[in-house]
């Protein structure tokens, strides 16, 4: 009896992994079968056919044993192979469950065509497996049944859901041309200044300003416009800055994350692989290699500093997630690789190059990190612990650093755009939750919560300090944009007890919005921003230098938060598409190993 079970499994199985095949393929529309079979099949398939028969097969025996089956033949709709159709529902449940989280969670970055497939599959995995259930639950009440019907039924709906989803794949669609674009240099309406700090949530906000601190924020926040930003998923940094300076989704930019991945005997580079399939697994058996994704290379068409130049603006940017690496702008740009690397692999994060030196000379290490200033968020008497490294070394000396070097490249080059993102906040939110929130948690004490308690809320007291200069420093007519593009929640209890010893206790992987605050020339002191999205930061900025904006963005400009004088007198224009503006970013062939994200 063990080996027509041991086939049963592996036939199930064998749905699961094909499932999985397929849904890798979904998640890379470029992907082929003719040219990546072999890598998908040494991969993929082979290696969840082997783990999906095990388990299946173990899941059999323990249905044996809890039932205490007497009757060989009873309640099979297979009657040469027992438990077919019980472990051809539960692998087709499985696959649908992953073809949905896999659904959700890619959802801004899937093409369209591919999200009706990829849900219409999910809908046929579902069904397949009802009919699985119903076939299952008829062999075993009535078992005196014929079951030739039902086996023929069974081997379908078993068969239909690898089929049919690799069949409703759709295949990929050419982009359109560019529409040629005829520009004249003009200069900008206003400067701007955009300070990234993400991390920074309307909860957050709220919790921080109802202790009364930071008041350098309160006093921003009262100057100019705010409201809560919604994000995207994944909430990974490079396609949502991406979002950020294109006015695109991720389907229509092209930059999916910090990674891509390549399987053996195939020489196609994977830009998603599917979650919840233990990817990590394979990565760890040599059969998936993680390489670090080059964001400003895979993104299609230009971003906004492409577009400033054009017209004959410059623009600044330092430290963005999906620059690497820098392109070669009016201005300069500065990438969040540059404190990872050393000799020439730096000079792919930088342009201009020639100044490599000068920012080097800028940087801060944690070991130059002074007491005095890491007081300001630890107790004194826990300057030796372990938690001073959590604060220092993921935020404190990076975002020393690259300030610096950010003030020093404005200074040269006194752009008309220029932007910095901090990311100190977000890695202090990573940590350093769990003791803001001991209540969600439950295993903080009260001397931990006395002297972590305050961390984050100090930290973006610190942050808060800095933008206050920046708003002061505007000159007159110049607005500065705040941008979060997430927010940060405690991480869940199952993901607490799936990871034991984990560390870390906020999370954005469930997308809480970030914030945004506009403060400046021709803002609404006080105004509330509302339904506003990452999409609509970059026509809203292209607006405020008084620039056209382009119709093919999928964002409006954020009108809500603009004074009436200012939109009466400077009316919203129009151009069909910047894409023509796309130019080919240098290629860098030593990047530094893909960053963790905090």
């Amino acid at each position: 009896m063990r080996g027509p079970l041991l086939q049963s499994a592996a036939l199930a199985a064998a749905v699961l992994a094909g499932n999985l095949v397929v849904l890798t393929l979904f998640l890379n529309p470029e992907a082929t079968l003719r040219r990546d079979g072999l890598g998908l099949a040494l991969c993929l398939f082979l290696p969840y056919l082997l783990a999906g028969t095990g388990a299946l097969t173990a899941a059999a025996l323990a249905g044996d044993w809890a039932l205490d089956v007497r009757d060989g033949r009873r309640g099979r709709v297979l009657p040469a192979h027992p438990w077919f159709a019980a472990l051809c529902c539960l692998a087709t449940t499985l696959a649908a469950l992953v073809f949905w989280s896999n659904l959700w969670a890619y959802g801004h970055a899937l093409p369209l065509p591919v999200l009706r497939g990829l849900l219409a599959s999910t809908f046929v995995l579902a069904g397949a497996a009802l009919v699985l259930l119903v076939l299952g639950l008829d062999a075993v009440l009535f078992p005196r049944h014929g079951r030739g019907v039902p086996t023929v039924l069974a081997i379908l709906a078993a068969a239909a859901g690898v089929i049919v989803p690799l069949a409703l794949r759709p295949d990929p669609v050419a982009e359109p041309r560019p529409v040629p674009l005829n520009i004249t240099t003009r200069p900008p309406a206003r400067r701007v200044v955009l300070v990234g700090v993400d991390g920074l949530g309307p909860e957050t906000l709220r919790e921080v300003l109802a202790t009364g601190s930071p008041t350098a924020l309160a006093a921003l926040l009262s100057r100019g416009a705010s409201g809560p930003l919604s994000t995207l998923r994944p909430t990974e940094g490079p396609p949502l800055w991406a979002t950020v300076f294109t006015g695109k989704l991720p389907r229509h930019h092209g930059v999916k994350g910090f990674v891509s991945y390549r399987l053996r005997l195939s020489r196609s580079n994977f830009d998603l692989l599917p979650k919840w399939a233990g990817i990590g697994a394979l990565e760890h058996a040599r059969l998936v290699t993680r390489r670090a994704a080059m964001p400003s290379t895979a993104r299609r068409g230009p971003a906004l500093w492409s577009a400033l130049n054009a017209f004959g603006i410059s623009a600044g940017a330092v430290r963005f997630w999906g620059t690497h690496p820098a392109e070669r702008v009016q201005g300069f740009m500065l990438t969040p690789h540059f404190h990872t690397t050393s000799g020439a692999a730096q000079t792919a994060a930088l342009h201009p190059a020639n100044l490599a030196w000068e920012v080097r000379a800028r940087r801060v290490t944690p070991a130059d990190v002074d007491a005095a200033l890491v007081g300001e968020f630890l107790d004194p008497e826990g300057a030796g612990d372990p938690w001073r490294q959590a604060l220092v070394t993921p935020a404190l000396a990076p975002d020393l650093s690259y300030q610096r070097a950010a003030a020093m490249l404005r200074e040269a080059h006194d752009p008309a755009f220029f932007g910095f993102a901090f990311h100190g906040l977000d890695a202090v939110g990573h940590d350093f939750l769990r003791f803001d929130r001991p209540e969600m948690f439950g295993n903080v004490t009260a001397e931990e919560q006395r002297r972590y308690g305050r961390v984050r809320d100090r930290y973006l007291a610190f942050v808060a300090r800095w933008l206050d200069e920046q708003a002061d420093a505007l000159r007159e007519g110049d607005v500065l944009l705040v941008v979060s593009t997430y927010g940060m929640e405690p991480v869940p209890l199952w993901r607490r007890l799936l990871l034991p010893g984990a560390r870390r206790s906020g999370t954005h992987e469930g997308a809480p919005p970030g914030m945004l605050v506009a403060v400046g020339g021709g803002i609404r002191p006080g105004a509330r921003i509302e339904d506003a999205s990452l999409l609509d930061l970059c026509p809203t900025i292209l607006y405020l230098m008084g620039l056209p904006v382009a119709r093919d963005m999928e964002g409006r400009v954020l009108s809500g938060m603009i004074e009436e004088s200012l939109l009466r007198s400077q009316p919203v224009s129009f151009i069909p598409s910047y894409a023509s503006l796309a130019v080919t970013p240098p290629v860098a062939e030593d990047l530094p190993p893909p960053p963790e994200e905090p």
